[in-house]
This record gives structure tokens, sequence and C-alpha cells, in this order.
């Protein structure tokens, strides 16, 4: 996968272009993509082509296109030339630190701890984008029938069903607890100003995750990856994405994150019994669930299962009992009784698609946000 490009270079040009060498440009590539054959490469890079040419054509856009960019170059500049912070007062809180530490275990001996609370984010949580989908009959057909009410006096068994699953504190036992624990290692929250969610790395500073995740925070501040363990944040520079599919990549330089193993969602047989991980309203849960089926709307697949989807959880892992990624949480109905994914296969495709700076994406981008379920 390439790296990021600014509009200019996806023309071939500089930033002194005129309008005319724009123009140019944008008909010879344009010609020469028309031999092309059609694929999801092709129209990605037939749209964000278009988008180049409108901004760069346009006089009040490409005169904000181009102080984004320096706006941007101006901040990393002052980040890499930050003089570095002397020592001594480091040493200083050292030996202060020498002298408390034993004071705190005084009195940390006499006086009793409260308990802990549950672990949150710091980082405020925001608004989340959810839709409420309407229930097709072919996701009904998936999902198992309420308990039967029986009638007063009967003794009439009870059916267990495998119903929504409650989200639990990432403290994980059994036979699943190693593979899990490293899937969480690999799990991260993405925030922008107008919304959060879960993105999970695929490559050392490389996370994927829904579209809907980053498209309401483009162009709106900096979009940030934060480390749940450290809370270290790592801004989101740059993305590829699938223009009939809810699937992103982002780019974070300098995250250095865990990479998932990626598994077969195809292998996967009705019932199976598979995990998500996300940050539900900011706050990262896990559930189990069992793999209800299989569905295709909008040209888009769905795992459909009977994991716990709440907001945030979007672009998520899910993943087999070894841990290996089998689908990308999508989101679920508001009474969360089924949760529906993206594939392993469509984590795959994206995965092969154009890197660009995030500030340059196409309006149409936003078309990712129709989840037809």
């Amino acid at each position: 996968m390439s790296e990021r490009q600014s509009l200019y270079e996806l023309l071939g040009l500089s930033d002194k272009a005129s309008p005319e060498d724009i123009k140019g440009a944008f008909d010879e590539l344009r010609q020469a993509m028309a031999t092309e054959p059609d694929g999801e490469e092709t129209r990605n890079r037939r749209a964000i082509l278009q988008h180049a040419h409108d901004v760069l054509n346009d006089r009040r856009q490409r005169a904000g296109y181009d102080r984004r960019r320096r706006d941007r170059r101006d901040a990393e500049l002052a980040r890499d030339s930050a003089p570095a912070r002397p020592l001594w007062p480091f040493l200083v809180m050292l030996l202060m630190a020498g002298t408390i530490y034993p004071a705190w275990l005084y009195v940390s001996a006499k006086v009793p701890e409260p308990s802990a609370p549950t672990q949150e984010l710091s980082t405020p949580p925001a608004v989340a984008i959810t839709e409420a989908p309407a229930i097709g009959e072919d996701i009904a057909a998936l999902l198992p029938p309420p308990n039967p009410v029986a009638a007063p006096g009967s003794s009439a068994p009870k059916t267990p069903v495998a119903g929504p699953q409650s989200p639990q504190k990432l403290a994980f036992d059994g036979p699943n607890a190693a593979a899990l624990a490293k899937v969480a290692d690999s799990t991260y929250l993405i925030i922008g100003a107008e919304g959060l969610g879960t993105g999970v790395v695929i490559d050392h500073d490389k996370l994927l995750t829904n579209c809907h995740v980053i498209a309401p925070n483009v162009l709106k501040g900096p979009i940030l990856a934060i480390n749940p363990a450290t809370r270290e944040k790592t801004r989101i520079v740059a993305a590829a994405f699938l223009i009939r599919e809810d699937a992103c990549v982002v780019h974070a330089p300098g995250l250095n994150g865990k990479p998932i193993a990626i598994g077969d969602a195809a292998r996967l047989a009705r019932g199976a019994r598979i995990f998500n991980i996300g940050f539900a309203n900011g706050r990262l849960i896990s559930s189990a669930g069992a793999l209800l089926g299989v569905i295709d709307r909008g040209g888009q697949t769905y795992l459909v299962s009977s994991n716990y989807c709440d907001q945030g959880v979007s672009g998520g892992p899910l993943v087999d009992e070894e841990g290996r990624l089998v689908g990308l949480t999508s989101g679920g109905p508001p009474d969360r009784s089924f949760c529906l994914s993206l594939t392993a296969e469509t984590a795959r495709t994206v995965l092969t698609q154009t890197l660009i700076a995030i500030d340059a994406f196409p309006p149409s981008y936003l078309s990712n946000l129709a989840r037809r379920w």
C-alpha cells in the first residue's frame, strides 16, 4: 500500500501548478484510466482523481486546501524541532518520590484502600454515529425465537436461546483468555470532534475500522487513535476506503501497535463461538456470541451474530476462538438483539487501496454511511 499523497501528487504536479497544468494532467490521467478494467480500485482512483480536479480547479477550495496543508506541515515541523526537556526536573521528582513513598506506605497500611472503580478512558466519550436499521426478513429468519410463554400452572420447560450477550470487563479467563488478551492489545479507541469508534491494528502503524467512524470527523480537527493501556494518542493522517463497503484502513505514524492475525470468515459454521471487542460509549468491553448466519445487503456481506453491540463498538474486531480476525463490527439495532459485522474478506480488500491524506477525501466518501441492514 502506498503512503499518503497530496491532491497535487495524485495528479503528478507540484503546488505551483497552473489551472492549465491541472486540467491537462487530469485529462491525461482520465484517458489512461479509461482502458483499465473496471473494479473497486479503479472506481476509487476515478473518484479521488475527480475530487482532486474539482478542488484544485476552484480558487477558493484550492486556497483552503493549501492553508490546511501548510498548517499541518508547520505543526509537524514544530513537533520535530521541539527542544529536548532537561533532566533536572525529573531528578528532583525522583528524589522527592524517594522521600514520599515510605511515608505513603505507612499511611496506606493504616487506611483501608477503597474498592477500585471500573476503569474508564480519560477522553470524554462523544456521540457515536448509529442508525436504526429496519430488520428485513433475511435477518429475522436468522434470529432465535423468543421463549414461549407458559400458561398459568403449566410446567412447560423454557427453551434456551442464543440472545444478545451482556458486555464483560476485559478480564479474560478460560481456554480463550490468551488469544483474547492479544486482541485487546491490538484494539484502539478512534476519536474526533464529532464521534468515536474502535479500530484494530493491521500493521504497526495502520488500523482497520468502519468508514462511518472517521467520516463525520474529517476536516473538523484532529482524529486520534488512543491506546487504552498507555493512553498514548497518535494522530491519524491518512486513510484508504472502499466506495461501496463501510471499511477503511487509517494511517497513524508512530502508533507502533501489535498487528492482529486475519482469519477466514468463510470457514465459520453457524453457531460458531465468536467474540467482539470495542469501546461501548467510550469504555472498552468484550462480549461472547454465536454466529447466526450471513446476509448480503447492497453489495455488502454481513455476519449476523448474538454479540453485544453498542455505540462506539463500530470498527472493532470480531474474532474466532483462536483470536483471529473474522469480521469488523459495523453495528446493530437499538435493542441490541443482534450484531452485524463486515467480513475479514472485506478487510483484506481495503488493504489494497491507496492511502490519501485525510483532508483530501472526496465528499462522496460520506456515502459509505448508508449502511443497508
